[in-house]
This record gives C-alpha cells, sequence and structure tokens, in this order.
C-alpha cells in the first residue's frame, strides 16, 4: 500500500518518532526527517504563473494582489484582515518571486480587539490553509528589511500553539542569540508535528505602529495527508 492512512500515518509519527512538534532552522534537517518518516512534501516557490501570475507587484508592472491565491490544495492569505498577497522579486530566494502581505501587517487599520503600540498585536505575516486533510509539515525561508525583527511560528493561528525555535550558544553555553531573530539574510524556520494542523501562521512579533517591521518568504516545503504521498519506513527515529 503505498498510501498511508491519515489516522495510521498520525499513529506512526506519534508513537515512533515523537509526540509533539519538532522545530528546525535548518532545511537540510526538516528535510532529511521528512524522508526517514517517508513524507514526500511539495515545494511552493511562488513561480507558477497559472496559480500566482495574478499576484505579481514590479516597478515596471504596477502592484498586484489577492486576498487569497491557492496552489497544490493550500490557500494562502495574509494574517490579518486589510491585508492581501503578492510576489516581488525582492522576496525571492530562488526563482524570481517570493511572497509578501500588503501592506505589511495590519498597523493602519488593526483586526478588532488589536492594538498596534504592542507589538505583536498588528505584526506583518501570512497564513496558509489546507483545503482538506491535514499538514503534518511545514517550512519555509524568511528575511525583513526592516533589521532586525522577530518571527513566530504559530499552529493554526497567532497566538495559538506557539513554535520555539530555541536559541544558539558558544561553545561554552554563553552569549546566546535568539534563533527567531530576522535580518536581511533569508533563514529557514519550519515544524514536524504528529499531532496535525489545518493551518498556520508566521507573524512579525517586534514591530508596533510606531516602529514597523516587515517579513518577506519563499520556498516553502509543505507535507499532509493530501499533498504529499507517504510510504512504510524501516527506521522512523529522526535525527
Amino acid at each position: 500500500m503505498r498510501f498511508l492512512s491519515i489516522t495510521f500515518l498520525g499513529l506512526i509519527l506519534a508513537s515512533v518518532a515523537y509526540t509533539e512538534p519538532v522545530s528546525y532552522i535548518s532545511e537540510e534537517e526538516f528535510l532529511s526527517d521528512l524522508a526517514v518518516l517517508g513524507l514526500s512534501p511539495v515545494h511552493e516557490g511562488f513561480e507558477d504563473d497559472a496559480a500566482w501570475g495574478g499576484v505579481r507587484s514590479s516597478i515596471v508592472g504596477g502592484n498586484s494582489a489577492a486576498s487569497s491565491v491557492s496552489n497544490h490544495g493550500i490557500t494562502w492569505t495574509a494574517n490579518n484582515l486589510s491585508s492581501q498577497v503578492t510576489t516581488g522579486s525582492g522576496a525571492a530566494r530562488t526563482g524570481e518571486w517570493g511572497l509578501y502581505s500588503t501592506p505589511h501587517g495590519s498597523y493602519t487599520k488593526p483586526d478588532p480587539g488589536s492594538n498596534c503600540l504592542n507589538p505583536g498585536e498588528c505584526g506583518d505575516g501570512i497564513r496558509a490553509r489546507i483545503d482538506s486533510g491535514e499538514f503534518y509539515a511545514a517550512g519555509g525561508w524568511f528575511r525583513t528589511n526592516t533589521p532586525f525583527a522577530e518571527l513566530g511560528m504559530f499552529i493554526e493561528q497567532y497566538p495559538d500553539n506557539a513554535i520555539d525555535f530555541g536559541e544558539t550558544c558558544d561553545n561554552q553555553g554563553e552569549n546566546c542569540s535568539a534563533n527567531d531573530v530576522l535580518g536581511t539574510q533569508l533563514q529557514f524556520f519550519g515544524v514536524i508535528d504528529p499531532e496535525g494542523f489545518t493551518q498556520f501562521e508566521f507573524r512579525e512579533l517586534e514591530g508596533t505602529a510606531e516602529d514597523a517591521k516587515f517579513i518577506f518568504a519563499d520556498d516553502f516545503y509543505l507535507a499532509g495527508s493530501t499533498i504529499s504521498s507517504a510510504s512504510r519506513s524501516s527506521s522512523w527515529i529522526l535525527h
């Protein structure tokens, strides 16, 4: 049997591999562990004109955006009610296009109940929802053009189920820095979750209306019950 049922795959992930979300800041390790688990992710690089051609923004062509875009059985939106999603060359890691929301965040039109003087409440970000079934893994590359910024990932949506990306310290365990701090260079962030999830959100958590922070993304890898294949493996132990 080439395809595992949602229930069976979930039981394998939970009972044999681990019982809670595992975070990644290395794309190589993320993809390696997906392979060990028998999950084949789809790649979303925002290059497919059939799906993304209507939301291209450039200096020459002007700005084009939409409230949502669907591809590979996944629907992408901004993380707030007043923004849309678009693609631009400045957000690209590979190819010609990367993803961002426009306007960046809801600083000028806060969602109901949000206070844009509080970090995170109006922060720039994107969401992705699987159209049917469940995600088991999601990861992509992010950067900011307003350094430095703090990136948060949430299973479902902010502020639910925040993913901890940890910190990096020197050989003496000192001079530690948080791994979720974004600079102008692209950095990978991802998660594998044995419980499965229907939506995820990446949100900038430091910016306020007085000091807004912007994020850009590209090259996502996504695995789920209806968007990837899964095969039995002789080993389910993660590195």
